[in-house]
Formats: C-alpha cells, sequence, structure tokens
C-alpha cells in the first residue's frame, strides 16, 4: 500500500506539470495564432491599398508566426 500511494503521489505530481506545460503550449498556439492572422489581414489590406511596407509586414509576421506555429507542432509531436 505504500508503494502504491507513493507512485500515486508522483503520478499526480506529474499530471500537474504537463497540465502546466500544456496550458503554455495553448496560451503560445493561441497568441501564434493571433499574430499569424494579423500578419495575413495586414499583408491583405497593403496591397489592396497599394502600400508596400505595409504589406511586407504584414508578410513578415505572418511568416514568422507560421514558423513558431510549427515548431510547437513539433514539439508536441515529439513529446508523444
Amino acid at each position: 500500500m505504500g508503494a502504491y500511494s507513493l507512485h500515486a503521489a508522483t503520478q499526480n505530481g506529474s499530471d500537474a506539470i504537463e497540465s502546466g506545460r500544456s496550458a503554455g503550449a495553448v496560451v503560445a498556439r493561441v497568441v501564434a495564432w493571433l499574430i499569424f492572422v494579423g500578419g495575413v489581414a495586414g499583408a491583405v489590406l497593403g496591397i489592396a491599398g497599394l502600400r508596400v511596407e505595409i504589406a511586407v509586414a504584414g508578410l513578415i509576421l505572418a511568416c514568422t508566426a507560421g514558423l513558431v506555429l510549427l515548431k510547437l507542432r513539433a514539439d508536441a509531436a515529439q513529446s508523444v
């Protein structure tokens, strides 16, 4: 019984750590998606308004956020 309770306590502690990691990953994904959508919207508005600087800035934001999303996806697949 003592070994079981020790194992259960260890398992509960690892669950708390996993939920903390997953909460951070969820926040990172939401922020990355918001930046990605904002970058795409900025690029579209820049192209529509014939504003090269805005279009380029929007594309840079969207590409960078896309790379971050790919990295988060690869890290999530690797940890499973």
